[in-house]
């Protein structure tokens, strides 16, 4: 980002960020990663179908229980485990016929909420670096489960924010505009 730009808006006094494709994108492709424990039991799938199955399954699972099953009392690791169950009955397994597939279901979720799972966009920490420089307010909105923050201590750029808000703890997913009002009040 130019100094130019800064100059422009030399009133600015706070910056948010989402994150997921914002600030980092997975490190392998989340079909990929999905598929893998489907390959290893020998179950041929290819991964457009895994990739075309985890967003469909990802969609049904949000739009019957948003925001990560909050107002359901599911955990982020059930709502996860729904997802990823999803995901391989739609790309045509049948879970019934693979007894142990479950326990490739654990990992899945610890390797994306640990943070291992993600890579930095390359521009990013000089982005965070002069932004701070200008001594301008930084923080996170996002639609994200309890593993945002972790993701970006893992990462190593949570230390550039302020704060972070993640909407399944504040219970108000973007783009609700009083997302936008909270993080003005923080």
């Amino acid at each position: 980002m130019s100094t130019t730009a800064f100059k422009r808006f030399g009133n600015i006094r706070l910056i948010t960020f989402d994150i997921f494709d914002t600030l980092y994108r997975p490190a392998i492709p989340v079909s990929r990663v999905y598929a893998e424990p489907l390959w290893n039991q020998g179950i041929k799938v290819d991964e457009q179908s895994v990739a075309r199955a985890f967003v469909q399954a990802f969609k049904q699972t949000h739009t019957e229980y948003p925001n990560y099953g909050r107002e359901f009392n599911l955990t982020s690791s059930d709502w996860w485990t729904l997802v990823i169950n999803r995901t391989w009955t739609n790309a045509g397994v049948d879970l019934s016929i693979y007894p142990d597939l479950h326990l490739a279901i654990a990992p899945l979720i610890e390797y994306f909420g640990s943070g291992r799972g993600y890579a930095l966009f390359p521009e990013v920490p000089k982005v965070l670096k002069h932004i701070r420089r200008k001594g301008i307010k930084m923080g996170v909105i996002t639609n994200m489960d309890e593993s945002g923050e972790t993701v970006l201590r893992h990462l190593g750029i949570r230390e550039y924010f302020d704060f972070v808000m993640k909407s399944v703890t504040t219970g108000i997913e973007k783009p609700d505009v009083r997302a936008f009002e909270m993080a003005l009040a923080a």
